[in-house]
């Protein structure tokens, strides 16, 4: 391999080595380091031409090889010698085409799901580097083969996405869709509706089409159904509050701050007729202790309540006409 440095030899039949087993990733650089030097090219062009001939040897009979003990081999290397170097030139070409294709190829889907029970939590750190803090109740889809796309079928999940320019980090929810613009955002999904908070950087709500741009203390609440669709402020420090027992409510009936409860932390929570639809606004601080946690929001939500077992009912205090 006259005219072609030992080390990049070295190199190239690493590669070669490696083809079976390389990964994306790996591609990738494979790609980069045969970009870097027409050398590299030609190197590994001829690393893999004569594995194949030797291949192709080791299947030929042994008389088609033999030649007259009285004549020279050296014609016959000649000869391949100068097949390599006529098919080198296509060969590289080819070779160079097949490699690419693998990455302008889409990446084949390997989902799968993440489903936490009510009262469970799950962190989930992802190949690329991003790490999601999933609550109890929820469900979320991920993929093996490419782990800047997600799907939040039902649940609460903080997102602490790894930046990249060039492949944004996607969450999809039903028919909507979140796109990282390099951020810290956790993402709330019940029945049809979707909540949106950010806490780090940026987000895209609906990039293709409405093209919302949350920053930091922003929160977004959309309904599916109804395609209505609310922006407010939100204290940043509260993003993802539920990590912590900070739960923030503005305007959300008893019965969803029933729900929630019960979906943190498996509390086993009802509302007599009639207390279910009454709003309420304000934080409440939670400890996972149902006999801690629940006198204190009947305190605050102006209801008395009871224990059954491991059931809890709040109702409107006697009197009490709303």
């Amino acid at each position: 391999m006259t005219g072609v440095a030992g080390d990049i030899i070295d190199q190239a039949i690493g590669w070669h080595m490696r083809q079976a087993e390389m990964t994306d990733r790996d591609w990738r650089a494979f790609v980069l380091w045969l970009e870097a030097d027409p050398a590299h090219a030609l190197a590994f062009d001829r690393i893999a031409l004569d594995q194949e001939m030797v291949t192709r040897q080791g299947e030929m009979p042994a008389t088609s090889i033999m030649v007259p003990a009285n004549d020279e081999c050296e014609p016959v290397r000649s000869q391949r010698r100068r097949w390599m170097w006529t098919v080198g030139g296509t060969a590289v070409a080819a070779g160079l085409v097949a490699l690419v294709m693998p990455l302008a190829m889409p990446r084949a889907s390997d989902p799968y799901w993440l489903q936490t029970k009510p009262g469970q939590r799950q962190d989930v750190a992802l190949a690329d580097g991003t790490r999601i803090e999933v609550s109890g109740g929820s469900r979320l889809k991920l993929d093996r083969s490419n782990p800047r796309v997600a799907a939040l079928e039902a649940g609460e999940a903080t997102f602490h996405v790894r930046h990249d320019d060039h492949d944004a980090f996607t969450l999809r929810s039903g028919d909507l869709t979140v796109r990282d613009l390099g951020t810290v955002f956790n993402v709330a999904r019940d029945g049809v509706r979707l909540d949106v908070q950010v806490a780090e950087g940026a987000v895209l709500f609906q990039p293709d089409r409405d093209a919302v741009k949350l920053t930091p203390g922003t929160a977004l609440s959309v309904r599916e159904d109804s395609h209505s669709l609310a922006l407010s402020h939100v204290a940043v420090d509260s993003v993802g509050g539920w990590r912590s027992g900070r739960v923030a409510f503005a305007g959300e009936s008893l019965a969803h701050v029933a729900d929630t409860i019960h979906r943190l932390y498996g509390t086993d929570l009802a509302l007599d007729p009639g207390l279910s639809v009454r709003p309420f606004t304000g934080m409440v601080r939670l400890t996972g202790a149902a006999e801690r946690d629940i006198p204190h929001l009947a305190a605050l939500v102006g209801a008395g309540w009871r224990r059954d077992g491991e059931r809890w009912t709040l109702s409107p205090r006697e009197g009490d006409s709303r």
